[in-house]
């Protein structure tokens, strides 16, 4: 059953970064605001570390003999010297010109692995190592995409340092695509690592052109696969309130899933951001009550300080520059919905009291949001001062559209 709503979860966020990805390349000039261009950059950015690109590295690596060279002749002037075939006519021509009645031309066969299909897996590992370190770049050090670039990042190394690569990389540019009868060799070729390297190609170009199956398996692999079950999980919701947002308000939503730094908002909506695990700024600790002070006391005994929490995700309207909502969120799977129900909305209060004023509290937690992956329990009073509550079969519903609609864009 885990295991079902885990497969679940992730299909259901990366359907959702499909839609936005797939809007952004082919409605960008119609819809200026979703940035074509960085988008395409973070798409890119996913398809280095994606498992296309991996599975060819690896294989790359373990099957680095396949490589094929051509044998090719270069002219070579010796004295008294052949290294090849020599050419006759050209050693009585240069002899005359030069004045040497020793020197040699000859023809010296050299074997050279600059060919098409090997500047095809060329320009793949280069232009991957591109993306790969430009996203490196911006990730946080707590980034939970970190390990996967950097291994990544260390297989497109180890692939650099072979031998019969070296000649082919050292022309190989991002900006200059092979050209079309590499990619025809390639392709035509029975060995697997060019076969594998015109698959990664032709995911890289479907991807950009908006192919849906393309996208899939970038955004499967990359964007939701790294991510331990809870983070996953968090994810699957900041995604779902962003396309909520995005169909209420009639703006397309902006993704910073991948490029985002700490403290910046992970989407953004219209006037509204929405930040994941970070107090967006707007959080001031609130005194601390007297029980909170006496657990700071047992812990300073034993030489321990409590841990800073903060909210999974905050939703912010950036124009009025404050906090409007605090979702929580809950992945379990041996604990019940009502315990995890009622950690959750102490949470939400406990945060709200450092997002507003004490006379904004109640809506706040009105406004606010507890997601859990199952057993969401059912609202009996509507008018209480208490926060919506959907588990993950409610989200694919489309039931947190309802909650923003009647809850964070309506008037307290």
């Amino acid at each position: 059953m885990r295991e079902g709503i885990d497969r679940a979860i992730s299909d259901y966020a990366a359907g959702i970064f499909l839609r936005h990805f797939r809007s952004g390349v082919l409605l960008g000039a119609d819809r200026p605001s979703l940035e074509l261009a960085r988008d395409l950059d973070l798409l890119r950015a996913h398809w280095a570390i994606s498992a296309p690109v991996r599975l060819f590295l690896q294989y790359l690596l373990a099957n680095r003999h396949e490589a094929q060279a051509l044998l090719q002749f270069q002219r070579r002037s010796d004295d008294a010297v052949a290294r090849g075939r020599i050419d006759a006519r050209a050693s009585m021509i240069a002899r005359r010109v030069v004045g040497h009645p020793s020197l040699i031309v000859s023809e010296e066969p050299v074997r050279s692995f600059n060919t098409g299909p090997n500047q095809v897996i060329a320009w793949v590992v280069h232009t991957a190592a591109v993306h790969a370190e430009r996203l490196f770049v911006l990730q946080p050090k707590t980034s939970a995409y970190a390990d996967l670039i950097e291994a990544a990042m260390g297989e497109i190394s180890a692939v650099k340092r072979l031998d019969a690569l070296r000649e082919p990389l050292k022309n190989a540019t991002s900006g200059r695509r092979p050209r079309p009868n590499a990619l025809r060799d390639a392709a035509r070729s029975r060995r697997q690592i060019y076969r594998r390297a015109i698959s990664a190609y032709r995911t890289l170009t479907a991807m950009e052109a908006g192919d849906k199956e393309a996208l899939t398996a970038v955004l499967d692999s990359t964007l939701t696969g790294p991510l331990e079950d809870w983070r996953r999980f968090e994810l699957a919701v900041a995604a779902s309130v962003g396309e909520a947002l995005s169909l209420e308000l009639g703006v397309p939503m902006r993704l910073s899933i991948l490029g985002s730094r700490p403290r910046e908002p992970v989407l953004r909506c219209g006037r509204f951001s929405v930040f994941w695990q970070t107090g967006s700024g707007f959080y001031v600790p609130p005194l601390r009550e007297p029980s909170e002070v006496r657990f700071d006391e047992i812990l300073t005994g034993y030489g321990m300080s409590s841990s800073k929490e903060r909210p999974d995700l905050v939703v912010v309207d950036t124009d009025a520059g404050r906090t409007v909502a605090i979702v929580e969120v809950k992945y379990f799977a041996g604990d019940t919905g009502n315990a995890r129900f009622r950690e959750a909305a102490a949470q939400i209060v406990r945060y709200a009291r450092g997002f507003c004023d004490e006379g904004d509290l109640p809506t706040l937690i009105r406004r606010s949001l507890i997601a859990l992956s199952r057993e969401a329990p059912r609202m009996v009073y509507e008018s209480a001062v208490a926060p919506r509550s959907v588990d993950f079969a409610a989200i694919a519903a489309g039931k947190v559209q309802n909650w923003v609609r009647e809850r964070l864009l309506t008037a307290p």
